[in-house]
């Protein structure tokens, strides 16, 4: 029997008109945008001393966001950097930011350090998911291993593999190492411009192992989901290598080529940094190194000091306080640039006794800075 016109529209129950779709649409929309700011950060113990970004979630910017926020609100100052902040070879209480606040009394320092941020990484970081510490205090740590090399300055070209790809330059200021194709470029363009998509990458490294959500149900049939990664899943207290000096660990002297300040691409990204901070008012300290220069040949050793005598001197040039700590006992290191805890101690007691640390910290201090530890008032939402 032939169907009338009549019929099939008789034979859906329910029809939306275009206003009505209109609606559904905005309405999705709403929940898409409301979504991340409703769902609760993995590990969600932020407010516990000593805290940083568990190493497994180093390339989930979601949350370095939230826990940028949270540091913004309820400490005084932050330290950014890479794994030498974060602490490698230590445990969440040995590190430079927890030394700091010993030296100071108080928990003043925040460790907004992430795994392999090398400064090009760090540029993105701060533009893109940085916006929580505007006008915060930041010490900024200057590792030069990320200028040792042509390599780790990310200069050979063609397709090469580093860390963060996401946050470097997309299309203008590309690093030469870097040969994304068009579908990666648009991934981390809508990442960093759509809270969305970075909250989903979120779920997708904290809760489905990085698999996505379709693979992960793949391989978990009989999981029930988010996943058995919960927010309880990460803790970051232990170390993530194993705390042993660089000479035990079998490392010789390296003899590193360096690359001259004026040709780095990593210098120009550092500096970039800095300027980016400084326009949000952030009131900036770096520190440069200390690195292990008992891990490098003669010439090596050379190669460096005239590095970090000429970004010493941009950084004078530009008025901008700094410190360089002296070159700690051999024993102190664990590889070319990260210390061990003692070592971590001992740069925070030279910066506590250095005058130009004072003087920074004078200028950004406050009558609630003199409250015991774990006593200074929060800020309200008008002060933030």
């Amino acid at each position: 029997m032939e169907r009338t016109q009549r019929d099939f529209n008789n034979s859906n129950p329910i029809q939306l008109a275009w206003r009505e779709w209109a609606l559904a649409a905005l309405l999705c929309l709403a929940a898409l945008y409301l979504l991340p700011f409703a769902w609760p950060a993995a590990g969600t113990r932020l407010s516990r001393p000593d805290y940083r970004l568990p190493g497994e979630l180093s390339s989930d910017y979601w949350m370095f966001e939230r826990w940028s926020e949270y540091a913004h609100a309820g400490y005084r100052a932050v330290v950014l950097g890479d794994s030498v902040v974060w602490g490698q070879y230590v445990r969440s209480d040995d590190t430079l930011a927890h030394h700091l606040n010993e030296q100071a009394g108080r928990d003043v320092f925040a460790n907004l350090g992430l795994d392999g941020l090398h400064p090009a990484a760090m540029a993105g970081l701060v533009a893109y998911y940085g916006e929580g510490i505007e006008d915060e205090p930041v010490l900024l740590h200057l590792n030069p291993l990320w200028m040792s090399s042509a390599k780790q300055d990310l200069q050979p070209k063609g397709e090469g593999r580093f860390n963060h790809p996401r946050l470097v330059p997309q299309a203008f200021r590309r690093p030469a190492s870097y040969a994304p194709t068009p579908a990666e470029v648009i991934e981390a363009v809508l990442e960093r411009e759509v809270r969305f998509f970075s909250w989903k990458e979120h779920l997708n490294i904290a809760y489905w192992e990085g698999l996505g959500l379709q693979e992960w149900t793949l391989e978990n049939p009989y999981s029930i989901l988010p996943g058995s990664r919960g927010p309880d899943s990460f803790a970051g207290d232990e170390p993530g290598s194993e705390p042993v000096n660089w000479r035990k660990r079998g490392i010789s002297p390296e003899d590193l080529p360096w690359v001259e300040a004026a040709r780095s691409y990593q210098w120009q990204s550092f500096k970039r940094t800095v300027k980016l901070l400084q326009s949000r008012r952030n009131r900036v300290f770096v520190v440069l190194g200390p690195f292990n220069t008992h891990a490098l040949t003669g010439d090596s050793r050379t190669r460096y000091e005239v590095l970090a005598t000429t970004m010493e001197q941009w950084l004078e040039k530009e008025k901008i306080p700094h410190y360089a700590p002296r070159l700690l006992p051999s024993d102190m290191y664990a590889d070319l640039s990260h210390p061990l805890g003692d070592g971590y101690r001992e740069i925070a007691k030279e910066l506590f006794g250095s005058p130009s640390f004072q003087a920074w910290t004078k200028s950004w201090g406050g009558r609630d800075d003199q409250l015991p530890r774990g006593q200074r008032p929060r800020r309200t939402e008008q002060e933030r």
